[in-house]
């Protein structure tokens, strides 16, 4: 797809060394692409991966030792 006329572009390196490039319109990105790959990535895409980390997160509450749930005290 086509990025419209008037986006900006900024090369970005993220934490693990690869560069990507984001083109913005507005305060928005409309695309990222993997500079080193080749890939792009779209809106659609920036959203099903979010939905799908949604998914995979869990809570987890913190260990509670039943020794220590017995004495009325709280873990560490």
């Amino acid at each position: 797809m086509p990025i419209p006329g008037g986006a900006r572009y900024r090369v970005k390196t993220t934490a693990s060394g690869k560069k990507v490039r984001l083109a913005f319109q507005g305060d928005q990105v409309v695309e990222a692409k993997n500079l080193a790959t080749g890939d792009t990535h779209t809106p659609a895409e920036f959203a099903a991966d979010k939905k799908s980390a949604g998914a995979r997160k869990t809570k987890r509450r913190p260990a509670v030792h039943s020794f220590l749930r017995g004495a009325g005290m709280k873990s560490w």
